[in-house]
């Protein structure tokens, strides 16, 4: 029997499949199996995984019609054989002494579960270590109903006693966002021991638009659809688990930052991004959170008010034409020679999706304004006669800012700019642009011109 299995799902992962299987074949911990479930790719993968089957015996391959990834998992799961098991994607990575970490420290504490540390990394991506997973790592010993768990929920950065876990009956539900979040947590509501290690460390990695982005990066209602019944997993699991928690644990704030947590990643991961949806998805989202709300103290309330100050919610919108008839900050684009995909980009990734965008006719006469952004509730064409004097005076919000050349701002400028508490709003209205331009120079070391 391995002292760690490590189950790797593939599918179509040929571009970095051979750098995670070779991670894994680095390890200090020799004594480990490698389970690859090929989950029905249609690439080059099985290939790879084929070369590395011939090149070591501690990789097992197995191939399975596509069926998602906690399929794949699962498939897996039922296959290993070691004393403690990992799930690794097959585009991550551990740093070379992390299984011999994890297992260590598994059999030191007699630990049903292992945290290590998460570090992202990726082209065009600043690494850095998340500060959940790092509190948590460092922790000898980890109370289930801390709420740092339920900020942490990857799944790769954990390792589990593989008997404890099949007897648990806890198995990776069939949803395609925030599956491992649900696997997780109900297997921390089992009453699992657990313990920390910083000695282990999971490299997560983020792709970019040309590599592919992952499901986490992407926007839909089915998306949004299958976070929240993930959550409502979580939710389901902690209100029965809380019955059992000692009387001096704080069973209701508990609760409260479960809604929380899945308010506001519904806010952050769906609706701040609307622009790269649809208005399916963002009535969704102001739905949902909208009885997430009616579930909220109104001290929690509050709290996520000041945190997203910028999207209203007191009176949350429900589609794209609302913010495009009451947006919070006008872009005018100055007639110009140059093609604007970039700028435009970038404008319509930003996490504050409350704006407008005026337009010169000319740059959409000359094919400078792409196509796809033609058709969006928030782009408006003024004739170029007088542009600027009109795009000013008919401007829909107060806050107001322009742009003559090609660039690409940093996906933060426009909520951060926003948000500035301490400064008075009609200060914030009339040097908008000069706090942008500060903000996006501080966040991208560039001077906008």
């Amino acid at each position: 029997m391995a002292k760690i299995s490590v189950i790797v799902p593939a599918y179509n992962s040929e571009q970095f499949i051979a750098e995670t299987l070779e991670n894994l074949l680095n390890q200090t911990l020799k004594d480990i199996e490698v389970i690859v479930v090929n989950d029905g790719s249609t690439d080059g993968t099985q290939k790879i995984i084929d070369e590395y089957c011939r090149k070591s015996d501690i990789f097992k391959s197995y191939i399975k019609e596509n069926g998602g990834v906690s399929k794949a998992r699962n498939y897996g799961l039922e296959r290993a054989t070691g004393e403690y098991v990992l799930f690794q994607d097959a585009d991550d990575l551990y740093t070379e002494g992390s299984l011999e970490a994890f297992y260590e420290t598994a059999k030191r504490t007699g630990a049903d579960l292992v945290l290590g540390r998460l570090r992202t990394f990726g082209k065009n991506t600043v690494s850095k270590y998340n500060a959940f997973a790092d509190k948590l790592a460092s922790m000898e010993a980890v109370d289930n109903f801390d709420i740092t768990l339920l900020w942490s929920f990857l799944v790769g950065n954990k390792c589990y006693k593989r008997d404890r876990l099949v007897e648990s009956g806890v198995r990776f539900p069939g949803f395609r966002y925030s599956e491992e979040g649900a696997f997780f947590m109900s297997y921390v509501y089992t009453g699992a021991k657990i313990a920390g290690t910083m000695d282990a460390t999971m490299c997560y990695r983020r792709h970019t638009e040309e590599e592919g982005l992952s499901v986490s990066q992407t926007v839909n209602e089915e998306l949004a659809r299958s976070f929240s019944g993930s959550l409502k997993v979580i939710y389901d699991g902690a209100v029965k688990a809380v019955e059992n928690a000692p009387d001096t644990f704080d069973k209701k704030e508990y609760i409260q930052e479960v809604i929380y947590k899945t308010a506001y990643i519904l806010l952050s991961q769906f609706y701040r991004l609307c622009w790269r949806s649809d208005d399916g998805c963002m009535t969704y989202c102001a739905e949902e959170f909208e009885r997430l709300r009616s579930l909220m103290t109104e001290k929690r309330f509050k709290i996520m008010q000041q945190t997203d100050a910028d999207l209203h919610l007191e009176n949350i919108f429900r589609t794209r034409k609302e913010i495009a008839e009451k947006p919070g900050i006008s872009v005018i684009i100055r007639k110009s020679n140059r093609d604007m995909t970039a700028l435009l980009d970038s404008i319509y990734s930003q996490i504050c999706p409350m704006f407008e965008v005026i337009v010169p006719q000319s740059m959409v006469d000359k094919g400078l304004i792409p196509e796809k952004y033609l058709t969006m509730e928030n782009l408006r064409i003024l004739p170029d006669k007088k542009y600027m004097k009109n795009a000013r005076r008919s401007a829909r919000a107060k806050r107001v800012v322009s742009f003559l050349k090609p660039r690409k701002l940093d996906i933060r400028d426009f909520r951060l700019t926003y948000r500035f508490r301490k400064i008075p709003d009609k200060l914030k209205e009339i040097f908008f642009p000069v706090m942008l331009r500060g903000i996006d120079f501080l966040l991208t070391k560039r001077i906008v011109k």
